[in-house]
């Protein structure tokens, strides 16, 4: 069976029809704005109102009427224009980190107010041409470079359709017995490295030792740190330890509970005032997908692999203020937001920070609405998929088909020299659940590009090192994690271990039986356990077929010390319990604490210290094992 994987549609307009309306948009009051300055410069009183109509053509320009008399004149007022361009450029910055649309327009017009205010009365004649050969030279160079990257973003086209063919459908591995997806053992170090996300997970829910804390508007922010390590544990629970709840539900509950904190959210406020001019401070409300969205997907994969359903309680969500406010949500309700939130917007894909639209968050949003309607019947996904689907492909995939990574809903503009296969990997992976043809076409062009077949073998060509979000710092690990995950969920064995050679080369630490990576963001630490944890159709199978009957109502491990205890596989066929542990330090007597037993049964024990048990009225055993290494545990009834 094949999947077929459509080709890079070939487009006679480069651009999407609600982006090429915005930039036509934008042009016009540019050349409103830029002919009212000509105007002031050509008609205005005094030097002064001369100079702010210059400004407002070009930053900074207004300081060019008065670049005349003697060389230091010249050279002071030469110097105002170069810092105001300069600090233009910085507010652009300014605004694409934080959504702060004020900042542009006080660097602009400010430059302009305080060329006005100098008024002097030597001025240099012919500054209106200058600031116009400025002006126009900027545009035809932006204009030029734009045509130059077009050519070549269609070459790539043609190279990267002619390595598009269908994908091999890939089959959800089985176990021997029955049709339930086959549950895998983690490795001593799989568990070590597990314990990476755990140890920040198991902390009291108001700590964040072991968190990187750099600032709370880009990458690094502490919600993305906390989703991330909320997705890898519920991936974990679905792939290696379906009957393990005790501590790994809890730290998925820990992490939920911390996206509440104030120093998660409460950046917001700000950014909602400066971006929208809003004093909103709720991060639900509007916009903001980067809160709303990753955090659907987090609770709705919890959701899938705990059947907890305490989130959908009215009020199980409340944020409270420095002030005193309380922005009251749930489950639903953020559920709801979103999908309101995507069918106001033109693009239906909705802004992460004001004005500016992130696939890739919108995708964690969809993937969250998605679980929810597989849980509780709703049709929420299926009322918009049509629409946003549409305005994915027509304004969010670019010519030579790589996805567009940010867009503004104010101008049309984009960010150019983001994209790239590596990250087009991390869409593969959540796309998956939604889009699976998207998703191999991506996988497919990454793979034609990243990888190469060397003696009858697939290796990975050497990584240049690539900015790692969650740090900033410059690393191979974060584009081998992206590239890792991909391979895992799509079932591409031979790219797999291709990455793999290489993330077994990364250089560890390992502290106490937990195994990190010096240097690396939780981002990267996330991304690298997907690697280790994933399996084919992990993320699609969890969000659209969720956790089998027998994985919910079987035995389970329900109580549990931890890291006394470890747990590398734990699976229940329905009726029996079967587990792999460890000990975590030291070894020892531990206690170890089933449930969902069938109440009044006798059960065999094996691998534990009384052999066999009577679960109680409330279907609870408690046990006892010796660990001194890896132990095999066994759970069944014995009539």
């Amino acid at each position: 069976m094949n999947i077929a994987s459509p080709l890079i549609p070939v487009r006679s307009d480069a651009l999407g029809p609600l982006t090429r309306g915005l930039l036509r948009r934008c042009a016009l009051v540019y050349g409103v704005l830029a002919l009212v300055g000509l105007l002031l410069a050509q008609t205005g009183e005094s030097s002064g109102t001369q100079a702010f109509g210059l400004g407002l053509v070009f930053p900074g320009g207004g300081f060019v009427h008065f670049a005349a008399g003697g060389w230091p004149s010249v050279l002071a007022h030469v110097g105002c224009l170069l810092l105001s361009f300069l600090l233009f450029v910085i507010s652009l910055l300014l605004w694409f980190g934080t959504g702060n649309q004020l900042a542009p327009l006080v660097a602009w017009l400010g430059s302009a107010i305080a060329a006005w205010a100098m008024a002097h009365e030597q001025t240099l004649a012919g500054s209106s041409l200058i600031v116009s050969a400025l002006a126009a030279t900027t545009l035809i160079a932006g204009v030029r470079q734009f045509r130059r990257n077009l050519e070549a973003r269609k070459a790539r086209l043609v190279t990267r359709n002619a390595t598009i063919t269908d994908w091999p459908a890939v089959a959800t591995p089985l176990s021997g017995v029955g049709s339930l997806p086959r549950v895998g053992e983690l490795s001593p170090e799989d568990l070590a490295a597990l314990r990476f996300a755990l140890d920040r997970a198991l902390q009291p829910v108001d700590a964040f030792d072991g968190f990187d804390i750099i600032e709370q508007f880009q990458p690094s922010a502490l919600r993305y740190q906390i989703n991330n390590l909320g997705y890898v544990l519920s991936l974990a629970s679905y792939t290696h330890l379906p009957a393990m709840h005790a501590w790994l539900h809890e730290a998925q509950r820990n992490l939920i509970e911390k996206k509440k904190a104030r120093r998660v959210w409460q950046y917001w406020g700000l950014e909602n005032l400066w971006g929208n001019f809003s004093t909103n401070a709720d991060p639900v409300a509007r916009d903001n997908v980067m809160y709303s969205g990753w955090y659907a997907a987090q609770l709705g994969l919890y959701e899938a692999v705990t059947g907890d359903l305490r989130y959908q309680q009215a009020g199980a969500i409340t944020l409270e203020g420095a002030g005193g406010q309380r922005y009251v949500h749930d489950y639903p309700g953020i559920v709801r937001q979103l999908v309101a939130n995507e069918a106001a917007s033109p693009f239906c894909l909705f802004p992460c920070e004001p004005n500016w639209i992130y696939p890739l968050c919108n995708n964690q949003a969809v993937v969250g609405i998605k679980a929810f309607d597989r849980e509780h019947g709703t049709h929420y996904w299926r009322d918009i998929e049509a629409s946003y689907r549409g305005h994915l492909e027509r304004e969010f995939i670019d010519v030579d088909g790589h996805m567009v990574l940010i867009r503004s809903t104010r101008t049309g503009f984009t960010i150019p020299g983001l994209s790239s296969s590596k990250e087009d990997a991390i869409f593969c992976f959540w796309m998956h659940a939604v889009f699976p043809d998207l998703a191999r076409r991506l996988w497919a062009v990454a793979r034609a590009e990243l990888f190469a077949e060397r003696g009858g073998a697939l290796e990975l060509l050497p990584l240049k090192p690539w900015l790692d979000p969650g740090n900033y710092r410059f690393n191979t690990a974060y584009a081998l994690g992206a590239l890792g995950m991909a391979a895992a969920e799509l079932g591409d064995d031979a790219a797999l271990a291709a990455v793999r050679q290489h993330t077994n080369a990364l250089s560890t630490h390992n502290a106490g039986g937990v195994l990190s990576y010096p240097g690396c963001s939780i981002w990267t630490h996330a991304f690298l356990l997907k690697t280790r944890l994933g399996r084919a159709n992990a993320l699609a199978d969890l969000v659209n077929t969720g956790m089998p009957k027998p994985w919910r109502e079987g035995p389970v491990i329900a109580e549990a010390n931890y890291p006394d205890l470890l747990v590398a596989r734990a699976v229940s066929d329905g009726v029996a319990l079967d587990a792999v542990c460890y000990p975590g330090r030291g070894g020892g007597v531990v206690n170890l604490g089933i449930g969902q037993l069938r109440p009044g049964v006798r059960y065999r024990c094996e691998g534990t210290r009384e052999g066999e048990g009577i679960a109680d009225p409330r279907g609870q055993l408690g046990l006892t094992l010796a660990l001194e290494g890896r132990l095999a545990v066994k759970i069944s009834p014995l009539s």
